[in-house]
Order: structure tokens, then sequence, then C-alpha cells
């Protein structure tokens, strides 16, 4: 596979090697209110050549490779700045980001004269300075330094924001259900079947140009949200030749070399990560799914036959590394009357295994255990990844189209022992039983923009969108057998009559998801003067339509006998045997539907919205963003057979959502902040169907809420920001958040979880970020270094209907986190050195209701080290990265005390209830430059 995909990666390089002039490029920005400034001159001082700045601001200008230039920056309106020692060697592409000034009477003959480097420095302070919104994010400068491969591991270095399961994220403490994800403007379906979740691990980090998360909300961004808004956003046009071939080696503690269990099926597609028919259900149940259990036992015990006997295990070979391999190539073409056409591509593949121990034990309220479960599971995995955008920019205007593909596939194997205490230690049995399961995931999502500069003050830009996420699993297996209580061995499965099939016994779950979300918006802005300041008048409107269809068949093994049956344990151990035909012959096995883990139904959900909003400078030091955005949202589900409920009628909600942002400028490099606003929360469609998923993992069931209600939510914000430099800040914010009806994912014991509403609930907090330079130390080593740290603490309070007291945290909350890290990187950036560290609180997962027990995260210690080096002039770099030194287990546990203030896990209170070891990772990255 690697073979051909280093051909065609060879034939795409080859491609656009045309295009290999050197160019200086950057942006134009007004000093005093950060917009970009369209038409601007830029000339080559002393030479006729230049060009006009587009409608982003950007130029780009065709030069010599190692010759010294200066820039020449006019518009009218403001001073002309002249930018010197500027040059392209064969290493180095500069990005020269400049800004003017408005000019005044005095000084319109005057030529403000800097170098580059001072230049783009100020630009770039000048940039977070003036942002009209509460916000953190993190560039791609920073994301190149970083050992993060996707978007997941990106986000967790953002001020606020930690991961969970190492792929949603959770902002300031809440959970993901509280955060909206966009990709190019576009907004972002779920990628999870049973939550309200966007898996950032499928977005690569290298096709990241940037990367904001908006704590606050404010008009133009969608209103779902109470976390954060995340915005990501692809890159556009190359600012030079893009030509780069990498290649990832990596290990793991405890896979790599070691022995592996696999799967017995596989599809001529699976090396692909794509699925073929052979793991479908046959056609003779599928056609009589409803009607099967009225059947004649012959046809019963025929169609029985015809599902392949795939359950079990066979050996595979020891591990190997696992690999990666990609590809991104990228260039401008600078073309006639100053247009330009931008394109960058990329594409990937890689193979790897995992292995992981985990453990579930249960417990009753009294803290005696009820069984014990040690599972070993086998993961191999693919990934397939491609990325292309194309940009055109001709006179004031721009159209983009931009495309993001990303499949991932997971064969697993769960192998797992324990025993049964229920009742007691003289009846104790143990068990023994296996797991097969196929995952295929994936999204398609492509986006058509434009953007365009009127007369007079006017720009407009639009988005039309087409998003596309599946989630396949055709096929899960799961066989459990057991002793009789008091035996240590004689296995066997004990299946009941045909009438109480059991998937946690004997069966297979056929799940299929995919979901179409269709979005267009447009924004309208007005530049213009008042008080004789700059002000800015914006309006806009956004509209999705969101299709998603499920189908899930739950089946199970059962007997024709009215008694049931036990069938012995196969003597090969693998448990290949139990199903052969002669088996069902024998023992009399059939397959029958299990309703109440089964669904069938159409989710539709339209939202319009618009809004207005005014950012108007008040005075030179005071600015007010403030307006008003309003929402309709129309639900509605409908089951397509009986394995479903639908919702009795539409959930239709119209909402205004107001917001204000007050910045004071304290000096020419702090601001003080104070946001409020008002945002929801919906939900799911998942979270809204009636049917049952059983959760292998977890040994338990998830059960969804028909009677769910949406969340209104009031957020407030303090915020006070120091940047004292290009790319460093140092900041303080205060937020209090107020919740109706929140959404809350509970256990409801019996081995049940759901969702439910809450009546109320607050979070408050503060947060602490700083990303500065050591550069204050007369040291040449320090002055090399960059720290960064970002610390949040927050506390909660939630009410349910039947509580009298709320002392108790939101379900997903945790109350602090902490993300820091040291960067060294020498003064030609060929020797690069990150350490990073990452912890969270305690967090609670289910909230037990009715009796039942909380179950809560324990907080983890995650520290990543990368070393980086650059040869053959910047053209090769050696990437070695060690990602979670400690590997520490993941962890959830049991509180029996419910109105305990102490959440932290403790021997008096607490008991393990999971754990999960993934073991460390190490990686050797080779990229080189064309």
């Amino acid at each position: 596979m690697q073979i051909r995909l280093l051909f065609v990666t060879f034939l795409m390089f080859v491609s656009h090697l045309v295009f290999s002039q050197a160019k200086l490029s950057g942006k134009i920005t007004d000093g005093e209110t950060g917009a970009a400034i369209v038409g601007a001159s830029v000339t080559i001082t002393g030479e006729q050549k230049g060009v006009t700045t587009d409608v982003d601001g950007g130029f780009y200008i065709s030069v010599q490779r190692n010759v010294k230039y200066s820039l020449t920056v006019s518009n009218v309106g403001y001073q002309t700045k002249e930018v010197g020692d500027i040059q392209v060697t064969d290493t180095d592409v500069p990005v020269v980001n400049i800004t003017l000034e408005k000019s005044n009477q005095q000084l319109q003959e005057v030529v403000v004269k800097t170098s580059a480097r001072r230049e783009s420095v100020a630009s770039l302070y000048n940039v977070q300075k003036l942002s009209s919104s509460i916000s953190d994010g993190i560039s791609a400068d920073i994301i190149k330094k970083s050992p993060d491969r996707n978007t997941g591991d990106v986000l967790k270095r953002v001020s606020g924001a930690s991961i969970q399961d190492n792929k949603f994220v959770i902002i300031r403490g809440l959970n993901e259900r509280y955060n909206t994800a966009l990709l190019n403007n576009a907004v972002l379906p779920s990628t999870e079947a049973d939550t309200r979740a966007f898996s950032f691990d499928i977005i690569p980090s290298s096709a990241v140009d940037n990367l904001v998360i908006y704590k606050t909300p404010t008009p133009d961004l969608p209103g779902d949200f109470a976390g954060g808004a995340i915005k990501i956003t692809t890159k556009d046009y190359p600012t030079s030749k893009l030509s780069e071939l990498s290649f990832t080696a990596g290990y793991n503690t405890m896979t790599t070399f070691k022995s592996f269990y696999k799967n017995p099926d596989k599809g001529n597609l699976d090396f692909l990560g794509f699925l073929d028919d052979s793991r479908l259900i046959p056609g003779p149940y599928y056609r009589n799914i409803s009607q099967f259990i009225n059947k004649t036992d012959d046809f019963k015990t025929a169609v029985t036959k015809m599902f392949p006997n795939t359950f079990g295990f066979k050996n595979a070979n020891n591990s190997l590394p696992n690999l990666s391999l990609s590809y991104t190539g990228g260039n401008t073409k600078l073309m006639s009357n100053n247009n330009k056409l931008g394109y960058i591509f990329s594409l990937g593949y890689g193979t790897s295994r995992q292995v992981s121990e985990r453990t579930r034990d249960e417990y009753l309220a009294d803290k005696s255990l009820r069984y014990s479960y040690t599972t070993t599971n086998y993961d191999q995995k693919s990934n397939l990844n491609a990325l292309l955008n194309l940009t055109y920019s001709y006179g004031k205007s721009k159209l983009s189209f931009k495309n993001l593909f990303n499949n991932d596939f997971t064969s697993s194997l769960g192998l797992r022992n324990g025993y049964d205490v229920s009742n007691g230690e003289d009846d104790k049995f143990l068990i023994k039983s296996n797991l097969n399961h196929i995952v295929q995931n994936g999204i398609v999502n492509s986006v058509l923009e434009g953007a365009h500069s009127l007369n007079n003050g006017w720009k407009a830009d639009w988005t039309g969108s087409f998003s596309y996420t599946y989630r396949n699993e055709p096929d899960q297996r799961i066989l459990n057998f057991r002793t009789r209580s008091g035996q240590t061995d004689n296995f066997f499965l004990p299946l009941g009559n045909q009438n109480s099939p059991a998937i946690d016994r004997a069966g297979r779950v056929y799940s299929f998801l995919n979901e179409n979300i269709y979005g267009a918006s447009a924004n309208v802005i007005k530049e213009f003067q008042w008080l004789n300041l700059p002000q800015i008048f914006k309006f806009g409107t956004a509209n999705y339509y969101r299709k998603r269809n499920v189908e899930v068949d739950a089946i199970g093994y059962a007997s024709l006998s009215a008694g049931g049956v036990d069938i012995p344990e196969p003597e090969t151990g693998t448990f290949s045997s139990v199903f052969t035909n002669d088996n069902i012959d024998n023992y009399g096995i059939t397959v029958g539907n299990i309703l109440n883990n089964s669904a069938s139904y159409k989710g539709d959900a339209l939202l319009n919205a618009g809004y207005v909003m005014l950012d108007n400078k008040l005075a030179p030091s005071v600015k007010l963003t403030w307006g008003v955005r309003v929402e309709n949202y129309r639900q509605e589900l409908n089951a397509l057979d009986n394995r479903s409920t639908s919702v009795d009628k539409p959930i239709s909600n119209f909402d205004v959502l107001p917001s204000v942002l007050f910045t004071y400028s304290l000096n020419p490099k702090s601001n003080l902040r104070l946001a409020g606003s008002q945002s929801v929360n919906r939900p799911e469609f998942r979270e809204l169907t009636n049917y049952i998923v059983y959760d292998y993992d977890l040994a338990l069931f998830v059960a969804g809420n028909p009677e769910l209600r949406r969340s209104k939510n009031s957020n407030l914000d303090l915020r006070y920001e120091w940047f004292p430099g290009a790319g460093q800040i140092i900041s303080a914010s205060l937020f209090y958040k107020k919740f109706d009806n929140p959404i809350e994912r509970v256990n409801l014991g019996n081995d049940f979880l759901s969702y439910q509403n809450a009546k109320s609930s607050e979070v408050y907090g503060a947060e602490v970020e700083i990303r500065k330079k050591l550069d204050f130390f007369q040291s040449d080593f320090l002055e090399r270094l960059s720290l960064y740290v970002n610390a949040a603490y927050m506390k909660g309070s939630i009410k349910f209907e039947n509580m009298l007291s709320a002392n108790n945290p939101m379900q997903g909350q945790s109350p602090y986190l902490i993300n820091t890290g040291i960067t060294y990187s020498d003064r030609e950036d060929k020797f690069m050195f990150n350490l990073l560290y990452n912890r969270i609180g305690p967090r609670l997962s289910y909230r037990g209701q009715d009796g039942a027990l909380n179950i809560y995260e324990k907080p983890r210690d995650v520290i990543d080290a990368q070393i980086s080096r650059k040869f053959l002039n910047k053209k090769l770099e050696v990437k070695a990265t060690v990602s979670d030194i400690l590997a520490q287990p993941f962890n959830w546990y049991y509180k029996f005390d419910p109105a305990t203030s102490n959440i932290g896990y403790d021997e008096a209170d607490s008991k393990i209830m999971r754990s999960t070891k993934l073991g460390t990772s190490a990686s050797l990255t080779i990229k080189y430059l064309f």
C-alpha cells in the first residue's frame, strides 16, 4: 500500500513543480481597527514592479532569491510605509504583515520606515489586541512546533480546554455537548452515534492554518454553545511552493513487537479502511425481520445457518511499528491583472495496532463487589485522509473551494475473563467472553465560499457547505460463557428461549448511521465613521438542514426449546466452533430480533438564524461590540418501524439571543473586557430515541429519553489581557454561567445509563494564561525559550426537581485543569525541543439518580516531549516524539456519598469501577521538503 501511495504522491509532486518562482507575501491591515485594507498599493522600492492587495488585504509579489528588498505600501487616507531588510532564500520565505496608520494634515508627506521583522511583530500584536471577542487560539506556527498529530491533540493546548477519550473537547470544565464546531465557517455535525460531540482526532493538524476557541457568544456565531465555539480554518494560499513528504514510524510499550490476536473475518477492502458486503445481514432474515419469530422452525434453522460463523479469534504476527505516510503539496500562481490562484492538497495513509488492558468492577451501594472483569483489547487501525483547497482571487473578490476527507477503520477484538459474586462468595461463578467489532468512521466536508469588497466601505461574504458523516458498525459479535455457581471450570453458554434472546450473552449488532448537513450563510459588513472614529456594522443569516438516518439491528441467539439450552465451551478455546451447523441442529439454535436494542429512525432538523451587530468605537480606548441573534429551530424524529419511538410532535423553539462585549484599552498593550450573552443547548437525535445500546466495554446499557427539552443559558465574562509582544499574552478571566433545564447524562442503576433534564445549574470560575518568551533574561539560551501556562478553576452546582440541595458539579465538569509547556528553538530554527504537561481535575462522567452512584473520572498527569533537528539547509527534518510518558491509567470511580463536597478519589469513599491502560507511545518522523 505504501508503494502505491509513494507513486501517487510523486506524480502530484511533479505536477506542480512549474510554479517554483520565489514570492513575497503578506497582509496589509488598518492599525486602528485591524481590518484588512483592500486595494492598497505594494511596490518594490525603487522599481515600478508592484501589486494591489486583495479582498483579504493580502498581496503576492514575485522576487529573486537571495536579494534584499524594500517594500513601499500606500493607500489613500493612510501614511505611506517603507519596510526594508526583506530577503527570500532557499530555506526561508518570510511573510511580511504590515499595519498602516491613518494620515492627518501634518503627516501627509511623511514616509514611515521600519524593518520587516519589526513590522511583522507589530502587526501580529495588533491583530491580537484589536480582536472583538473573548477567545483563545493557536496558529499554524505553534501547531508545527508541538508533538500534536491531530486537532484533538492541538485543542488541549488552548487555555481552558481539555480532551476526553482522546478526541472530545471539554471547555471550561463543561461537557462536550456545550460546544459547537465549525470547519471553514461551516457548522460540523456530530460524529458520534450516542452523544452530541465532534471527534476532532479525525482532522490532521498539518492541514490546520489556525484554530480559535470563542469563549463567549457573539451575534455572528452559532447560538448553540455555552462552553466554546471551536472554529478551525484549513490552509488557504501557500506562502511559498509547498512539496513535503512525511514518513512516521511509531512504537508503543504495550503493543510493538508483542503478540497480537485478531478477528477471524476479513473483508476485501479492509486494508483500505472500507467495508464490503461480507458483513451484512443475510437477506432472508432481513426481509422477514419483523415476522421472523412467527416462521417455522425449519425456516429459522436454515436462516440461522446463513449467518457466518465468525466468532472467536486467531493468532496474528507480532506487532510491527505503526506506520504512516503523507504528502502535502501546493503553490500560488500569480496571474495577469493581479489575479492569483492558490492550491494546497494532501494525501495520507496510516496503519497501526494498539493493545490495551481494561478492568471493569461493579459495586453495590454497600461497597460490596458485584463482579470483576479484565479485558485485553486488540485494535487494528487504518486511516485514509485527503485535503484539497482551491482559492482564486480576482479584483476585489475571492472564491475558495475547500474539501476535507477522513476515513478511520478499526477492527477490534476483546478477550475478557472475570467472575461474578452478586449472590455471595459461595455462589461465585467465572465468566469468559469475547467481542468482535468493526467500526468505520468518517467525514466528507466541502465548503464553497466567497468574499467581496464593494464600494463605499461595504463588504460581503457567503458560504455554501455540505458535510457527510458516517459511522458503520456491521456485525458486532458478543459471546459470554460462564461456569455454574461454585465451579471454576466447565464453561458453558446459557441461551434462553426464542422469546428472550439477550445481547450481552450471545448476539450480533448491525449498526449504520449517516448524517448529511447542508449549510448556507451570508454576512454583510459596512465600515463607516462616527464621532471621528471607525465603526463597523454587520448583519447576516445562517441556515442549515440536518438529515440523519439510523438503523440498528440487534440479533440474539436463543433456543427453540421453551426451557432454553446450555452449550458447552468449544474444546478449541477460541469460540470459533460454537455456531457450527451441527451445533445449530443439535441444540436447536435460532436467531431472533431484540427490539429493545434495535432502532430504525430518521431525524430532521432545520435552523434558520439571523443577526445584527455593531462594533462601535465610542472613544479611542473604548469599544462596544453588541447585537442580537434570533434562531428558529425545528427538530423532528420519525420511527421507520416498531423498533423505535417517534417524538410525539416536532420540537420547535424560537430564541432571541442578545450579547454585548465592552472593551477598554487600559494602555497600548492591555485590554479589559466585560461580556454578557445568552445561548442555548439542544438535545441530539440519539438522546431523544428510546432504544437501548449495550456497551461491552462499560458492561452497561445506554438508553435515550424522548422527554428531553432544550436548555437556555446565560453567560458573563470579565477578562484582563496584556500583550507583551507578538504571539505573547498574559491574561486572567472570571466567568459565570447559569443554565435552565441543562441536559445531563445519568446513572439510573441496574447497569443503565440515560439522559435527563435538571431544573437548573450554575458554573463559575477563573482562567489564567501566560504565553511568554524568556527574553528578559540576559542569557542567550534563556532568550530562546518560550513558556506557556494556562490554568482554570471551576465550581458549580445543580438542582433536579427531586433534589433539595444542589452542592454538586454539572455532569462533565471538572474543578480545575492545567496546561503548560516550554519550547526551545535555536536562532536558525534548526533545532527545537518541546516539553508539555496536562492535567484535569476529577470529572463527573455520569450522575447517580434514584439511589444510583455518581461516576467520576480520575485525574491523570500527561507529559509529552518532542525534539527535532533540520538538515540539508532545512529541507530534511527529523522529529522524535514521546507521548504520555507516565502512561497513567484512565480510571473511573464510584463515589458512595452523593452529598459529599469531596469529589476526588479516596479509599474510604471511592472504588475504581473502570480502568484502561494504553501505554507510552513514541514516534520518529522524517519529513523532506522538495
